[in-house]
């Protein structure tokens, strides 16, 4: 199933092709393109040539609660920038625990190049019968992944998942140095019985928190190694020092002056 927005005056919003980085605010013109947008958080975005695509994420109801009274996005979105469209799929263009974690809030995310990394996310898991916080690291492939979307073909066999639990968390800040990767704060949460009148939500936060890790290997041969926790954010900012991305220092240099207040 597809749906299809024109509008036609709106400014371009253009890319370096298949070397374009996380993008971490999406343009004005997104938002008219896909005026939902303005009513979502916790999607993740990627950006390839001219088109940025958008996996899950909420839409805000009357019920002000987050994570329990609004709607999660099923759709996956495709905002073509130069033909000034934007088009939304559902996301049975995935299968299984690859579609359940696509339509989910709060997944970190990361894009090196033309690859798409999507790690967590909090949302409802039909193979669990609960709602969870996904233990995986989704990895996609965005040229042929588009080129599938557009074409009306299932894209699964251009993403690949690891699943580790140490992966279960949503919320949080993801960056590599291209080496390393980096994943700072976040949350970890479940909903027992969701659909009954006696519905129990359980939260813990890893606020201060940061966890490392690389990855080996490509396709199904991908593996996680050298997987580290932080717990002392001054000690993991003195030991990578310039190494820390530019997002990650950012925020950690935050975290410790609010908490030197």
């Amino acid at each position: 199933m597809k749906r299809l927005i024109l509008l036609a005056t709106l400014a371009t919003f253009s890319m370096p092709g298949s070397f374009a980085q996380t993008v971490r605010e999406l343009p004005p013109s997104a938002y008219e393109l896909y005026p939902t947008l303005q009513e979502m958080y916790g999607y993740a975005v990627g950006a390839y040539n001219n088109y940025l695509i958008v996996f899950g994420g909420s839409i805000r109801s009357d019920v002000p609660e987050l994570y329990k009274g609004d709607f999660p996005n099923l759709d996956i979105l495709l905002i073509d920038l130069a033909r000034k469209r934007a088009s939304a799929y559902t996301s049975s263009n995935l299968e299984g625990t690859l579609a359940e974690q696509a339509s989910s809030t709060g997944m970190a995310y990361y894009q090196q190049g033309n690859t798409l990394y999507l790690l967590g996310g909090y949302g409802y898991s039909e193979s669990e019968g609960q709602y969870i916080t996904f233990p995986y690291l989704a990895v996609i492939e965005l040229d042929s992944a588009i080129e599938s979307l557009i074409a009306g073909r299932p894209f699964q066999s251009d993403c690949y998942q690891l699943c580790d639990d140490r992966l279960a968390v949503f919320g949080g800040l993801m960056d590599s140095n291209q080496d390393e990767f980096f994943l700072l704060n976040g949350k970890f949460a479940y909903k027992l019985q969701p659909f009954s009148d006696h519905a129990q939500y359980f939260e813990d936060t890893m606020e201060g928190q940061a966890r490392t890790f690389r990855l080996k290997g490509k396709g199904q041969s991908l593996q996680l190694g050298e997987f580290q926790t932080w717990y002392d954010l001054e000690g993991f900012r003195d030991h990578y020092g310039p190494l820390l991305p530019e997002a990650i220092e950012k925020a950690v240099q935050q975290q410790i002056k609010e908490l030197e207040q």
